[in-house]
């Protein structure tokens, strides 16, 4: 049994959703790997022992992390540390994206954003999985938000008639119901919340500081070897 664990980043003109998938064992090793992160980050820096991997808290030293603001040296060396431990275990990552200005200049009235991205993304979960064992079932767990019921049904609706994406698909390989979690208490959804960080910021942020440029080169060295898909549409 395959897990994917699903996570969104956007802003107004662009939307993107990644999935972070690997089996139940793998996961089970990521989990070990991350508390020895974790342990180790609170002796050294004095955070919380069950402190939650967030990317843009992280490098930016707020909330949980304000203990790192201003360090971001030592912020890049904990992401760094993360994302190695992901890679290590097996995890395997997914990411698909939408030009939401060129959406909106070709459709009048056109889908929600987050509705067409996640209907690639499951299309790509189902094929990756069929790939890997057409035995296989993937299990779905993504962020809790407040529109989740319409995500359920229309996960219904996918499996009934199937999806109306590139690749058509009533994703035979995921599990239904999709399960959603706090990120509080889900490692993968912190995975996935890092490596689509690292993602979004390759896409749409141009940092005018060496350093970031090379933290951010860096941290996707440890996330494309190990990227099974990503695209991004263009309307």
């Amino acid at each position: 049994m395959l897990i994917a664990y699903v996570d969104e980043s956007y802003d107004r003109d662009a939307y993107f959703i990644g999935a972070a998938i690997a089996t139940f064992d793998e996961w089970e090793t990521l989990s070990s790997r991350l508390s020895a992160v974790r342990h180790r980050t609170a002796r050294e820096h004095g955070t919380a022992h069950d402190i939650e991997f967030h990317g843009h808290e992280l490098m930016g030293g707020t909330g949980p992390w304000a203990a790192l603001r201003g360090r971001h040296r030592e912020a890049a060396g904990i992401s760094f540390a993360a994302l190695s431990a992901a890679r290590e275990s097996g995890v395997r990552y997914i990411f698909r994206g939408l030009d939401v200005a060129r959406l909106k200049a070709r459709f009048r009235y056109p889908e929600p954003p987050h509705a067409i991205v996640f209907a690639h993304l499951l299309e790509q979960i189902d094929h990756y999985v069929g790939m890997h064992d057409p035995d296989e079932q993937a299990i779905i767990v993504a962020d809790e938000i407040t529109t989740q019921a319409e995500h359920q049904r229309a996960f219904t609706g996918y499996q009934a008639f199937g999806t109306s994406g590139e690749h058509p698909s009533r994703l035979t390989h995921l599990s239904a119901p999709i399960n959603f979690a706090t990120s509080r208490l889900s490692d993968g959804l912190q995975v996935v919340d890092l490596a689509l960080y690292v993602h979004y910021r390759r896409e749409r942020v141009r940092s005018r500081h060496e350093a970031a440029r090379r933290t951010l080169r860096r941290q996707w060295d440890l996330v494309e070897p190990v990227v099974v898909h990503r695209q991004t549409w263009v309307p």
